[in-house]
Order: structure tokens, then C-alpha cells, then sequence
């Protein structure tokens, strides 16, 4: 191998170092939106909740497929309960391709009402859509697990 050419594989990565520093700004903006959203069940924080949504967003849980309206129902139907919600999550993967990405995590959430706690833990897909520039939630998939 001549030395243009050793040279020219050692510099061909650096090539690419602005869309791998994209890709992981991305990432740390999408892992950012999900924490986010989902401290907005600590207080049932509807409209937060909606504005990091697309207008098409999907809640798959429990054997059912809930729209943003049916979401808020729950939402509204909680909002008198004063929770203490901690949210630890296991991020396995972030997948962005072009205005889509997709993230599969474990989340384990500590529930403390009335001095009762409950431990709740979920293996979870998220979809997320690019929308005018930011990165917005379009699909939740969330399966318990049962810990017992």
C-alpha cells in the first residue's frame, strides 16, 4: 500500500465528523425531549405533554392504542392526585435517520402517593418525527414487566 493511500484511510473518518456530531446532538436532543415528557405525569401536565407531541401521536399501552385525546382524558381524570413520580431510564439504543428516529429503553418509575410507593417497570419504544426543525414524540409503545 502506498502512502497516499494509508494516509487517505486514516483521513476518510474525519469526513464524516460533522454528521456523526449531528447525529449525536440529535440523540442527546431526543434522550433530553423523552425525560422531559415524561415528567409531565408528576403533575398530569397535559398541555406540556401536547406540545412535545406531533398532532398525530399514538400511546400503545396496555393492549390499547390511545390517541392524544383519549390521553388527555387520563390526564384530566388524574390531575387532583399529588404524586411523587421518579423516573430512571436505560436508554439500549437511539436510531436517527433523516427527520425520524427511534429509541428502545427500560424504564423503572418509583410512584409515591399518600405515603404508599409502588414500583412500576416498563421495556418501551418511542418513535420521534422531526417537525419545523424539532424533534417531537409521534408513537409511545410501553410494555409492563412483571417483576414479581
Amino acid at each position: 500500500m502506498k502512502i497516499y493511500q494509508f494516509l487517505s484511510l486514516l483521513l476518510l473518518p474525519l469526513f464524516n465528523l460533522p454528521e456523526l456530531s449531528a447525529q449525536q446532538n440529535d440523540s442527546a436532543k431526543i434522550i433530553n425531549l423523552l425525560k422531559d415528557d415524561y415528567k409531565t405525569m408528576q403533575n398530569f401536565d397535559i398541555n406540556k405533554h401536547i406540545s412535545n407531541c406531533t398532532s398525530d401521536y399514538l400511546l400503545v399501552e396496555n393492549g390499547e392504542v390511545w390517541d392524544m385525546k383519549r390521553e388527555a382524558m387520563d390526564y384530566q381524570s388524574k390531575a387532583h392526585r399529588k404524586i411523587d413520580r421518579k423516573d430512571q431510564f436505560t436508554i439500549r439504543l437511539v436510531k436517527i435517520s433523516g427527520d425520524m428516529a427511534y429509541a428502545v429503553y427500560g424504564l423503572r418509575s418509583e410512584v409515591t402517593e399518600n405515603n404508599k410507593v409502588i414500583v412500576i417497570t416498563w421495556n418501551e419504544s418511542t418513535v420521534f418525527r422531526k417537525v419545523k426543525g424539532l424533534w417531537k414524540i409521534a408513537l409511545i409503545h410501553s410494555t409492563p414487566i412483571d417483576t414479581k
